[in-house]
């Protein structure tokens, strides 16, 4: 048990403080234009690939390096193109590398002086070790699909996050950039308060309304209780 009494925030990690969807889409782009492909090659490509990861988080568990070799496989198939073991290590190392965004890492330096920070993935260790030092701050609890054995949005992830940091819901603030995966199920299991990081300018949902929709994490502070 712990003595610090510090209120929790707890984040998504990807496309909310790092550019996982950037990179991911730069990397396949790439792949395709070097096997010939063209700009309608590319968007059969990006389009298979994210219908079949969501489908392969919404079905019985497979960790997150596989979802991304079957989510390339299929991209590149769409396309007309085979995949090589190359290609398949150069879309999971970008995102290894994918790069925090410029507002993290002084708004959660911030934050961490008063408040205990989390997140809650759709990672592995593998991948988001090099996530979380890329952000360059110690986080106090890292809660992820490979521990859960599910992807958000299921409710699976959330309860395992709040069985290991010791909280109810309704004294967590959780933030995120997405509606699908995040925002939804927060509101649905009663978390106290919910940040929507709205990066990409997106049209959020009325029935999911979140407490501050902000575009990066520098007005976090504004918003807590």
């Amino acid at each position: 048990m712990t003595d610090d009494t510090r209120s929790w925030l707890t984040f998504d990690c990807y496309d909310t403080l790092v550019g996982y969807t950037k990179g991911k889409a730069g990397a396949l782009a790439a792949i395709v234009a070097g096997k010939g492909g063209d700009d309608i090659a590319v968007e059969k490509a990006q389009t298979a690939f994210e219908e079949t990861e969501k489908k392969l988080q919404l079905g019985p568990f497979v960790i997150l390096n596989q979802v991304i070799r079957q989510s390339l496989i299929a991209g590149l198939s769409m396309a007309g193109m085979e995949t090589t073991t190359e290609d398949e290590e150069t879309v999971l190392d970008a995102v290894k590398a994918a790069m925090p965004f410029p507002d993290v890492r002084p708004a959660l330096e911030d934050l961490r002086k008063d408040y205990r920070l989390a997140i809650l993935s759709n990672s592995e260790p593998s991948i988001i070790h090099h996530n979380i030092a890329a952000i360059g701050i110690e986080f106090d609890a890292v809660v992820l699909a490979a521990e859960a054995k599910c992807y958000k949005p299921d409710p699976g992830m959330f309860r395992e996050l709040l069985v290991r940091i010791g909280e109810a819901p309704e004294r967590v603030t959780h933030i995120a950039q997405s509606f699908y995966h995040d925002m939804r199920t927060a509101k649905d299991m009663g978390f106290g308060r919910r940040l929507w990081i709205n990066r990409y300018g997106r049209e959020g949902e009325p029935a999911y309304a979140p407490d501050a929709e902000l575009a990066d994490l520098s007005r976090v502070r504004e918003f807590l209780l």
